[in-house]
Parts: structure tokens; C-alpha cells; sequence
């Protein structure tokens, strides 16, 4: 019997997965704290109710140096900047830490246990408050020559478009995340209840939103010629009305017409905790 434990650690929650032979058996979730001190103590608080358990995964967004298990940057905790997260909590919790981009935990997960599971070539997309992406090729991650890929929210698909937070203009993040909505005058969630009752207005946000998907995918495709592209995050959950135009969109513009004929583009089968089950698979995979 193998356990593991996988923590995904987010802006506003961190998630907690207790994984027996690769299968979730406890689930936990938490508000994230806003200090350092107190959220080193919320891990150690909160993994009290779990087994004793001495291999555990972190899945968090941000430049990680995955070798040496620092936080270079946070997008979300600034407070863990620069900070040796993996040392001190080994220190805390006496156990062996792993960790890893969270985008590239929620497409392990998928790769092995969900829609990817039967591939070989999967990418992830994740679509929130910001956008990520993984690729996952023969159930391992891929990370690039220097530890640092996979960052598809970060191409460039205007050149003249709005600046993003990581100081570039015209990522894709900033046309298919959070914030695309927001530049709307609504939120996500919002626009898809409108959308729920056949809001004229809002259908028309979300197929635009579509078109804009697809603009990203068609490159992912284009250049990988992954087998799946799996997509999940707290947007997905609207996927009945962008993702028809998504690949509608796929299927004019893809160059080549195997790809265009035999990648499949599937919402997440994991849910929610997906990245955290991803965290606890860095141990086996």
C-alpha cells in the first residue's frame, strides 16, 4: 500500500489529497493564509488529520526551482518570494517534499488518472484567475532545458493588446483568464448564470472568449501535436457555451489534417482537486 499526500496551494484556498495506490481517499480544503508564519502552521495543523505520511507534493503557480525547492516567485504569495518552502517544511513536518508548477500537477493528474489516462502526449490547460499549461509525455512531466516550461499563457497572440502582469503586452492569459471578464464589467461566474438564461449579451462574450481559445490551442497543436488537450480550472465549468466556437475554430485554422482530425480537446474529469492528486504523483511519476 502506497500513500502519498498532495497539497495545492492557491491564492485564495489550498487543497489537501491523501492518495492510496494512486486513488484519493481524503479530500480537505482551507482558506489560505495571509502571513508566512501562519501558513507554514496551517500545513502543519491541518496534515494532523492525516496519516503520518513521509512523501508529500506541493503544486503551486509562480517560478519555482523545482531541484532545489525554492519559490523564486509567487504571482499570488508574495510572501513566499525567494523562500526555501521545501527545506523549512521538511524541517516542520519530517518528510520528504517534492514540488512543482501547479498547471504541470493538474496535467500529471489528468495524464494518469483522468481524461489523458489511455494518451501519451497530453497538455493542460488550467483557466482561472490567471492561465497555465503543462505537457505530460509518457506520464512524466516536461519542463524544457531549463526547468522552467511550460508557460502557454505567456505567448503573445497581439501584439498591440492589454499588458499583462508579468510586464509583457498581449499574452494570451490576458484573453482567456479572469481577466478578459473582468475588462467586460463582469466576472466569469456572473456571465455564465446570464449566459444560463440565454443572455443575448453574454453569449456573445463567451463565444468571443472562444475565439480567443482557440487562438492559443491552435498554436499549442501547431507546434506539440498532443493527442488531448485537457482543460480545467474554475472557467471550464462554462464550457457549454465557448467551447463549441473553440473548436469550430480548431478545425478551420489547424495545419495539419491528422491533427485537426484527431486531437481531442476535453474538459478535466478530476475537478477540483485535480493539482493537488497531480502533487501526490510526483513520488511515482
Amino acid at each position: 500500500m502506497k500513500q502519498t499526500i498532495g497539497i495545492d496551494i492557491g491564492a485564495t484556498k489550498i487543497s489537501f489529497v491523501l492518495l492510496e495506490n494512486q486513488k484519493a481517499i481524503k479530500e480537505r480544503k482551507i482558506a489560505t493564509p495571509k502571513t508566512k508564519t501562519k501558513f507554514i502552521q496551517e500545513i502543519k495543523d491541518n496534515l494532523k488529520d492525516f496519516p503520518k505520511i513521509n512523501k508529500i507534493g506541493l503544486a503551486m503557480a509562480g517560478a519555482l526551482d523545482i531541484k532545489k525547492g525554492i519559490v523564486l516567485k509567487s504571482p499570488n504569495l508574495k510572501y513566499l518570494n525567494n523562500f526555501p518552502l521545501v527545506k523549512v517544511l521538511e524541517k516542520e513536518l519530517k518528510a520528504e517534499i517534492m514540488i512543482e508548477n501547479d498547471a504541470n500537477c493538474f496535467t500529471l493528474a489528468e495524464a494518469v488518472l483522468g481524461a489523458g489516462k489511455n494518451k501519451n502526449i497530453v497538455f493542460g490547460i488550467t483557466l482561472g484567475s490567471g492561465l497555465g499549461g503543462g505537457l505530460a509525455i509518457n506520464k512524466k512531466i516536461y519542463h524544457g532545458a531549463f526547468n522552467t516550461g511550460v508557460e502557454p499563457g505567456h505567448q503573445i497572440i497581439n501584439f498591440n493588446g492589454s499588458k499583462c502582469g508579468c510586464g509583457n503586452i498581449g499574452c494570451w492569459e490576458e484573453y482567456c483568464s479572469a481577466k478578459f471578464f473582468k475588462r467586460k464589467g463582469y466576472s466569469a461566474q456572473e456571465l455564465t448564470e446570464k449566459a444560463k438564461q440565454k443572455d443575448k449579451k453574454a453569449l456573445a462574450v463567451f463565444q468571443e472568449y472562444g475565439k480567443y481559445l482557440a487562438i492559443g490551442l491552435i498554436n499549442i497543436i501547431d507546434l506539440v501535436e498532443p493527442e488531448i488537450i485537457v482543460i480545467g480550472g474554475g472557467i471550464s465549468q462554462a464550457w457549454p457555451y465557448f467551447l463549441k466556437e473553440t473548436k469550430k475554430e480548431i478545425k478551420k485554422r489547424v495545419f495539419s489534417p491528422l491533427a485537426k482530425k484527431y486531437t481531442k480537446i476535453e474538459i478535466s474529469k478530476l475537478g477540483e482537486f485535480s493539482g493537488a492528486i497531480g502533487a501526490g504523483l510526483l513520488f511515482t511519476h
